[in-house]
């Protein structure tokens, strides 16, 4: 009986050795991990040195910030990723690093400041703010902070589309240790508004790590523009940022209305449950990025369609799981005193929120499936049929039952998001294997 115990226990390490999405996907799974837990740790210390207001305001500028991010990176983390597994040698791939690189400042340099210098980001702020805010002295480190974010993030996505875990490791590390460090401790010793101290030491870490990181991007630079490379991203990237101005609206017209009907107090309810329903997507983020190199390099249809419904069937039991155990912990964080009883009605909030995040961390499985068939147009046309559907529902929810309404609203646009990609890539998936008996993927 012990030697069958011993021969099964080596049958499964073998078969963890040797699966190569697993074994990545273990290292980058626990570096999130860590991650979130930190932020939890630290929650109960954010909801005491920052009032409801502040928490509330600081979460709904955290949201705008990276709702806006992912329009102004313009897509191109897509081609980078796309591209990368494309190059067959290392001049190749510098080529193509350096003329992302330059490809984004010079995007974003025409977009933002026009925009700032204009003040248009004013009429912005008019339409996202119902309650007074004082958006002068956010101005700039509003601005700092969405390109720290942008650049931030498509450092981390070539991190992950260059393989190089060890960075990764290293990068989440130091961005743990020293934006919660300074954090807290600016909090508790600078006094006056919280959630702007808060945002301007965080991101001004951010972009520090982010300068000492880049260096290691820098070094696989070819210093070539390729101009045929940059036309063909943009023209990868343009859907990917269409359907990202769709995110904005399917994503944050909870948030927007919410902000709209109730104040920065409701807000820190609503964004205190999203705090911890957003473990299962960060969780999901470190799956994606472990799981989308190996399922681009696969070319056979039929074995992608088949790891895709394996890997959604886990993920799904595996969600509603770790969606049951994240209740229970909120639950007795709050029994226990640890939460501030004014946050109890999180409670009930909770549930339906971790539902939806469920369905939003399932629904890029199949979106991948468009970057795979290089159909990046269906995004944004699915993009927008949701985002109606989320501007509806959102309106009308949220104006009768508030920020029940809103966990509703957010439920019902993730779930139409999910089905709609279902259907889509069933029907691409049967026509091209009616077209290609070989299910060899051969587009360009």
């Amino acid at each position: 009986m012990i030697n069958k115990i011993q021969q099964q226990v080596k049958g499964f390490i073998k078969r963890y050795q040797e699966n190569i999405f697993l074994k990545r996907l273990s290292t980058v799974l626990l570096i999130d991990i860590f991650v979130k837990l930190s932020g939890f740790v630290l929650l109960p210390v954010f909801l005491r040195l920052m009032t409801q207001d502040e928490f509330g305001l600081y979460n709904y500028i955290l949201s705008i910030l990276n709702t806006f991010s992912l329009v102004l990176n313009f897509g191109l983390y897509i081609p980078l990723t796309k591209f990368y597994h494309d190059s067959k040698n290392p001049q190749e791939r510098g080529k193509l690093l350096y003329t992302l690189s330059v490809t984004l400042v010079i995007t974003m340099c025409v977009t933002l400041i026009p925009l700032y210098l204009l003040k248009i980001d004013y009429w912005f702020v008019k339409l996202l703010f119902q309650n007074p805010i004082d958006y002068q002295s956010y101005r700039f480190v509003i601005f700092f902070s969405l390109l720290a974010t942008i650049f931030s993030f498509m450092l981390t996505n070539y991190f992950y589309s260059a393989e190089r875990i060890g960075l990764i490791k290293k990068y989440n590390i130091a961005r743990i240790i020293a934006i919660n460090i300074f954090v807290v401790g600016a909090l508790y010793f600078i006094p006056g508004d919280k959630a702007n101290t808060r945002l301007i030491f965080t991101y001004a870490i951010e972009f520090i790590l982010f300068c000492f990181f880049l260096r290691f991007l820098v070094k696989k630079f070819v210093p070539r523009f390729d101009r045929d490379i940059a036309v063909k991203s943009l023209k990868m990237g343009f859907p990917i940022m269409l359907s990202a101005i769709m995110g904005i609206v399917i994503n944050f017209s909870d948030k927007f209305f919410l902000e709209r009907y109730g104040d920065f107090k409701t807000l820190s309810q609503y964004y205190l449950a999203i705090s911890f329903a957003g473990i299962i997507p960060v969780i999901f983020t470190s799956i994606q990025n472990a799981w989308l190199p190996l399922f681009m390099k696969e070319k056979n249809l039929k074995t992608n369609l088949s790891k895709t419904n394996q890997l959604f069937k886990k993920l799904f039991i595996v969600f509603t799981g770790i969606g049951i155990v994240i209740w229970l912990l909120f639950f007795t964080l709050l029994r226990t005193g640890i939460i501030p009883s004014k946050y109890a009605e999180v409670v009930y909030i909770l549930p339906i929120l971790l539902v939806t995040n469920i369905f939003a961390a399932l629904t890029p499985i199949l979106s991948n499936y468009m970057i795979y068939f290089q159909k990046t147009y269906i995004v944004s046309l699915t993009g927008l049929f949701v985002c109606i559907i989320s501007m509806l529902s959102s309106y009308f929810f949220i104006r009768r039952w508030n920020i029940y309404g809103a966990a509703v609203a957010s439920l019902v646009a993730n779930i139409t998001y999910l089905l709609i990609y279902y259907i889509i890539v069933k029907s691409l998936a049967k026509k091209y294997l009616i077209h290609n008996p070989d299910s060899k993927i051969t587009v360009a």
